[in-house]
């Protein structure tokens, strides 16, 4: 009798692809009203946009940045979820990346860009860094959201792995899409039930659905903006500053220092407060990124930050009034 070969059905959450997910939207001003949390990042900052459409011009028509993720899948760290670490992992890889990888997920003329992309990265410092600079100023503004995600995302993950174990097929996961999955579908399942280990990604930012062809590794993915999860996972952070300002002595505090820059000791003062108590509720507000701080002649004075609180009512009205629109479509690479 003959042993059938357990499958390997992996998943975790990927920096990487919801990063790469930004980085598409951004050379696709088309795609924004689609993804409006992508947009509102890229609205308010035209000219990180610029850079982005602008970084590599290689290539006639919208190509992504799977370089990234081919790098990152080399730095074995496909499922890296802090940012630091990423970073420091693609910086140590970009010295022994392959550039002559199959890449069966691309089309011929795409993978030829990809693997170019690897080559002058490789040899050139410069370049490289650069590079680096323009991921992590992509990745900074979202970052929070995401990390806030993460469990979110997890059981997610493990919700698609038991509905693939239980019978969901690969086709009905990635829908009609991604032509150069559907070609490649019988032998990607063939490989998958002889236990060729498939990652499947719970994406916050992405589209419908993703494919990607490593060595040694096939990556399917969905992103979640039709569903309560990612409904939930993008208020979290929110939730957590409206938490903050909901205590009536807080919000009184935050007023007053929005005309009244002052220190912990006038504070007290002004509100006939303990000093300590007054320092827990400037350590809740300031870790809510509502209230900054200066030394000035030896002293610490705190103040609101605008913008902080100009941000905050805006992402309130976001959820409450903006319509999410559709999931969107899938991209041949990230499809």
């Amino acid at each position: 009798m003959t042993t059938r070969p357990k499958r390997t059905l992996l998943s975790a959450p990927s920096l990487a692809l919801d990063l790469s997910w930004i980085l598409s939207v951004a050379i696709r001003p088309h795609w924004r009203p689609q993804f409006p949390m992508v947009a509102e990042l890229l609205v308010r900052r035209e000219e990180l946009s610029e850079r982005i459409r602008t970084f590599w011009s290689d290539s006639d028509h919208e190509v992504c940045f799977t370089e990234m993720q081919v790098l990152a899948h080399h730095a074995g760290a496909l499922d890296e979820t802090s940012p630091a670490a990423l970073w420091k992992a693609l910086e140590d890889a970009i010295a022994t990346v392959p550039t002559d990888i199959g890449l069966e997920s691309e089309s011929p003329e795409d993978r030829v860009i990809f693997l170019q992309r690897l080559e002058r990265l490789k040899a050139s410092p410069a370049l490289f860094r650069s590079y680096m600079d323009l991921l992590r100023e992509v990745w900074e503004p979202v970052d929070e959201v995401w990390q806030a995600s993460l469990p979110l995302l997890k059981e997610a993950g493990w919700q698609l792995v038991a509905e693939i174990e239980g019978g969901r097929t690969l086709s009905d996961l990635m829908g009609e899409s991604c032509e150069i999955f559907n070609a490649m579908l019988s032998d990607i399942s063939q490989r998958i039930d002889s236990g060729y280990p498939l990652l499947v990604v719970p994406c916050l930012f992405f589209g419908k659905s993703l494919y990607l062809e490593f060595p040694g590794l096939t990556v399917v993915g969905s992103g979640f903006q039709r569903n309560d999860a990612a409904a939930r996972a993008r208020t979290e952070s929110l939730a957590r500053r409206l938490k903050t300002v909901a205590d009536p002595t807080r919000l009184a505090l935050l007023h007053y220092l929005a005309g009244t820059p002052s220190t912990v000791g006038d504070l007290a003062i002004s509100f006939g407060l303990a000093q300590p108590t007054v320092s827990m509720h400037m350590k809740t507000l300031r870790e809510s990124g509502l209230v900054r701080s200066e030394r000035r002649d030896g002293r610490m004075r705190l103040s609101a930050d605008p913008d902080a609180v100009e941000t905050m009512l805006n992402e309130l009205r976001g959820v409450v009034i903006q319509n999410t629109g559709p999931a969107g479509q899938a991209l041949s690479t990230i499809s």
